[in-house]
């Protein structure tokens, strides 16, 4: 696991504590650095859903923090931006999950003086900037005072023993309360940099940037990447780079979602300067990235556009809207898209016409189309089946609809969770741990 071995023992809490404030979390930290604390603090949240961390301490200071939210996202991030002998890769996608490193290997590594402890100790400063700054960002946006349970726990100090690093608690709080109030002074403290930028109207983004923008921000802005993940492959901080969009998110062209973690099994890879088989710990079958579906949206109406994304976009699936049906065809060959909603009734040429051209083509053949329609009657649903149509909705567009032809038509293999929209919507400013 990626986690370090000494995380695995649970005891019993040795005490609770219930706190309101951060500034009362703030204090605990203070007494757990001047007791010399050893051991496990675990912290839980009650806001619209529970909110977990583990933070682990030995002799008052922080060894490994740990939280629900993006572990294994953290992990990469901070490996690629302290580590990059080892190869991490966050700037392509890959069909194939590459192998990374383990904190249990990472040891084995500086204990061998392959891996400085400087740049692991920047890893794990890392991982628990981060994890800090989510603990007080969740904590401000909580317009009632919110309660809190503190758990302390003990670790056996056999396996404690096994830590790295010993990092600063003042340190690592200072770090996250003034990446915070930049935050918070630059009006955008109900943005998670866990959210993840995803284009909602590409036609109209288009208009407005140059060709060569327009092609980075396709390429890069594609839903399954957080601000923190984007950050790091542009050597940037978060903040600006979620200042430098919000025009765009503001206007309804771009929107914020939320991402789920990497799905990946994780293991140790092997050493840069391979040895013996006998020198790292014996590593397991690599699982392969899941996949959201793809889906393409024909239609020339932005308003429906803008519907359908926003629905796909919290359903986990990428969109790729298209509000032009004679450009259809080449985008739909460069996206190859696991399904296609096209609208009935567009200028030019209409949804049946689209459908007919797409069933020729031999990559289309066995892709569901379903037609989208403001007109409902018997005759337009013989007809779309005439010429290939998977299914047919009738507009106004609504998630209902939409989910229930992803979970009809798409492939189990692909994994997508379907969650039905019953709260507001993902690109709501309120903040979702």
């Amino acid at each position: 696991m990626f986690t370090p071995s000494f995380t695995t023992p649970i005891e019993p809490p040795i005490a609770t504590h219930e706190i309101t404030t951060a500034h009362e979390l703030e204090q605990h930290f203070q007494t757990c650095s001047s007791d010399q604390f050893t051991g496990r603090l675990d912290l839980e949240i009650q806001s619209n859903k529970v909110s977990q961390w583990s933070l682990f301490f030995r002799l008052g200071r922080f060894v490994w923090g740990a939280s629900q939210v993006h572990p294994i996202r953290r992990w990469c991030r901070q490996l690629s931006l302290h580590c990059p002998q080892l190869g991490i890769e966050l700037n392509q996608k890959q069909s194939k999950a590459p192998q990374y490193w383990d904190y249990d290997t990472l040891a084995e590594l500086v204990r061998q003086r392959k891996v400085p402890l400087e740049q692991v100790t920047a890893v794990i400063e890392g991982n628990l900037v981060e994890i800090m700054f989510d603990i007080v960002q969740l904590w401000q946006q909580q317009r009632r005072p919110s309660r809190a349970k503190l758990s302390y726990r003990q670790i056996p100090q056999d396996i404690v023993a096994a830590t790295l690093v010993l990092i600063q608690v003042d340190r690592v709080w200072q770090q996250a309360t003034q990446t915070w109030d930049a935050w918070q002074k630059s009006g955008l403290g109900n943005w998670s940099p866990n959210l993840a930028p995803v284009i909602w109207d590409a036609d109209e983004l288009r208009r407005q940037t140059s060709l060569y923008a327009f092609q980075n921000l396709t390429a890069l802005l594609d839903g399954d990447r957080s601000l923190r993940d984007l950050a790091i492959m542009l050597k940037q901080n978060p903040l600006p780079l979620l200042q430098s969009i919000m025009p765009c998110v503001r206007q309804g062209v771009m929107g914020l979602v939320e991402i789920g973690d990497l799905s990946r099994s994780v293991e140790p890879a092997p050493s840069p300067n391979p040895e013996p088989a006998d020198v790292l710990p014996s590593t397991k079958p690599v699982q392969t990235q899941s996949v959201s579906p793809q889906i393409v949206y024909i239609d020339d109406s932005r308003f429906d556009n803008l519907a359908m994304n926003r629905i796909l976009s919290q359903a986990g699936c990428q969109c790729v809207s298209i509000r032009d049906p004679v450009q259809a065809l080449p985008i739909l060959l460069e996206h190859k898209p696991d399904l296609i909603f096209l609208d009935l009734l567009m200028p030019v040429t209409n949804g049946y016409e689209v459908c007919a051209q797409l069933r020729r083509v031999s990559m289309f053949r066995d892709t569901p189309v379903i037609i989208v329609t403001a007109s409902d009657g018997m005759v337009d649903r013989v007809r779309a089946k005439l010429v290939g149509a998977s299914g047919f909705i009738s507009k106004p567009i609504d998630s209902e609809k939409v989910l229930s032809v992803l979970q009809q038509y798409l492939p189990s293999s692909l994994s997508v969770q379907l969650r039905q929209i019953k709260t507001p919507p993902a690109w709501s400013p309120k903040y979702q741990a």
